[in-house]
């Protein structure tokens, strides 16, 4: 057991010796992107490219051996890099062997730099468009799904309003109240349906409802003039899905009471 770990104890005093006679030489290094740990991984990709074998740690640092007397080290963090050149028993060489070593090392690393932070610098800038870019089209998918409720939202109420509540003409007239006027037509025996009278035959029960008001008919054309042609066109819309049908109707078939009497004293009936 001892034998085993008096060379562990040899090594690491050996290490600890060797760190202790290290000398490293520091630099601050200018990155002109958002996020100095975003160039780990070009960091990386530079030192291979030049034959080094880096030992990276994601967002954090990265370094390589320059050669067997010197290590290149690249520190990272959210606002700033910093670069280390360590000279391994660097405080046993003359002065002048030492610095030809750390300004060689240096250069390279500095080189290695210039190139990694342009590499990232891009790759923030393509990701900011990236990011940008699909912002954009979240607004946009966006505002086309808000007008796509806001169009079944409209059809769907103007569905409602030309649907019949209550079955029949007389149903889907008070739905649509608001666009068809209210319109009630009423026949006699002998006259038929007012959407289809056009005997000419004259009954004084025969009347109309238009917005609420009474008109008394002296015939069965009077009553179609009246509001006759606007059921008859209202009926047919029933079965269309033409939205804009029953306001149609009204523009071409308005109710026209004119060859009929106003009887004010009966408005109630039209009730």
């Amino acid at each position: 057991m001892n034998t085993k770990v008096f060379p562990l104890l040899l090594a690491v005093s050996l290490s600890s010796l060797a760190a202790c006679s290290t000398v490293r030489e520091t630099t601050p290094l200018v990155y002109a992107g958002n996020d100095g740990r975003s160039t780990v991984s070009s960091i990386e990709a530079s030192i291979q490219k030049r034959g080094y074998k880096p030992i990276c740690s994601k967002r954090e640092y990265c370094k390589f051996q320059y050669n067997p007397e010197v290590w290149v080290h690249y520190k990272t963090s959210s606002d700033r890099v910093v670069m280390a050149v360590d000279v391994v028993n660097g405080k046993k060489m003359a002065a002048d062997k030492r610095k030809a070593l750390t300004d060689e090392a240096s250069a390279v690393g500095e080189a290695i730099w210039r190139e990694a932070s342009e590499d990232a610098l891009q790759r923030e800038r393509v990701e900011a468009e990236k990011e940008k870019a699909e912002a954009v089209a979240r607004a946009e998918a966006e505002r086309k799904e808000k007008e796509e409720e806001e169009r079944k939202a409209a059809e769907a109420k103007a569905s409602g309003n030309g649907s019949s509540s209550g079955g029949g003409l007389g149903g889907f007239l008070g739905a649509a109240a608001d666009v068809l006027g209210s319109v009630k037509v009423t026949t006699g025996p002998g006259q038929g349906n007012g959407g289809g009278a056009g005997s000419g035959q004259s009954n004084a029960s025969a009347h109309c409802c238009v917005n609420g008001s009474y008109y008394q008919c002296p015939s069965a054309s009077a009553v179609n003039k009246c509001a006759g042609e606007s059921a008859a066109c209202l009926s047919r819309c029933m079965s269309s899905s033409d939205m804009s049908c029953g306001e149609r109707c009204m523009k071409e078939h308005p109710p026209d009471p004119s060859a009929c009497e106003r009887r004010s004293d009966k408005d109630g009936e039209c009730r």
